[in-house]
């Protein structure tokens, strides 16, 4: 996560959901359809991204059981003994793998209660970037003994990789530019998927108290599974919060701060946070996107109008400082 948000708005309730304020949006048009379906298609998701940053997703093509696997793996795994969980623990020399919840911490408003897993796709080391080699360029960490985490992970990184390069088509579409700008630049991305267990937040716990604390996230896009638990609450331009729940078969899609800053701002990378309220724990699993390590993120010449709003930043550069936080102590730093 990139951005994080810690104000006196934290404390205020979310609304219910209105399908006007986070559309929910059928890609089966553009995954299969002709120009003008798939020009349609990216104009919706387009003034989603402007309006408020996210939206729901159907008809993307990823196969059910692929979901429901992935969903199986994380809530055998977050079962598992501590010490047993433990073995996977992630690292600052390997920073793949198990982050649990910090043993000891108040409740308040930057409390962590949430307990992670993180893999990345595993791409041939690059040796012209030498300096981010030990972010970037390790194998993933895989729980011992669990055959089919490993399976399920790797099936569902390929399908996220997939549906993620049609999602870029579908941004550059909505931005006016040509389908394939984006292509390029994901040739090896280092994107992180990640498992999320979030337990029940103490009924005496106050307002302000979440399981995840308002952030945005860094990469340019996220694709998020959720259980069928909500507890995802999203911010409106006017600063009330809505919730997000899951919505059967949808993935719920949200602009990151890359795809802000290569919009020149027109795609808003909108604040969010979890809050599990409920009496039965929750799961997720987000995907989130990143470009290649090399490439320079910097707004469009394209939309930059009067001017460039972001300076132009390294991918390898922007992801070290977020994933160096872990080298602080990798089981107490809010992540």
């Amino acid at each position: 996560m990139s951005r994080s948000e810690r104000s006196e708005d934290d404390i205020a309730a979310a609304a219910a959901i209105s399908l006007e304020q986070v559309p929910l949006i059928d890609f089966g048009p553009f995954l299969g359809g002709d120009a003008a379906s798939r020009q349609a298609v990216a104009d919706e998701i387009a003034r989603a991204c402007e309006d408020i940053g996210f939206f729901y997703l159907t008809g993307h093509g990823v196969p059910q059981p692929v979901v429901d696997a992935v969903f199986a793996a994380a809530a055998d795994f977050f079962a598992r003994p501590t010490e047993e969980r433990a073995r996977a623990y992630a690292t600052p020399e390997w920073y793949r793998g198990y982050i649990p919840m910090p043993e000891r911490q108040p409740l308040s408003r930057n409390t962590r209660m949430f307990e992670q897993y993180r893999l990345q796709h595993e791409w041939p080391a690059d040796e012209s970037d030498m300096e981010h080699a030990r972010i970037f360029d390790q194998v993933n960490r895989w729980p011992e003994g669990m055959d089919q985490f490993q399976q399920a992970s790797e099936d569902y990184l390929d399908s996220m990789l997939h549906l993620g390069r049609e999602l870029l088509r579908a941004f550059a579409l909505g931005l006016g530019l040509e389908e394939t700008r984006f292509d390029a630049w994901f040739t090896q991305p280092p994107s992180q998927l990640s498992f999320n267990y979030y337990p029940v937040l103490p009924g005496d716990a106050d307002p302000d108290v979440s399981n995840m604390i308002s952030h945005t996230d860094e990469g340019p896009f996220t694709i998020l599974a959720q259980s069928a638990v909500g507890g995802l609450e999203v911010k409106r331009r006017d600063g009330a919060w809505i919730q997000a729940p899951p919505i059967a078969g949808a993935f719920t899609i949200n602009v990151g701060d890359m795809m802000m800053w290569w919009s020149n701002g027109r795609f808003i990378s909108n604040y969010h946070r979890v809050r599990n309220r409920t009496d039965v724990e929750r799961f997720s699993v987000p995907y989130f996107a990143n470009p290649d390590r090399s490439v320079v993120v910097e707004p469009q010449p394209e939309l930059i109008g009067d001017g460039a709003l972001y300076p132009p930043v390294r991918v390898a550069d922007h992801l070290a400082r977020f994933y160096k936080q872990l080298s602080k102590n990798p089981h107490e730093t809010y992540n």
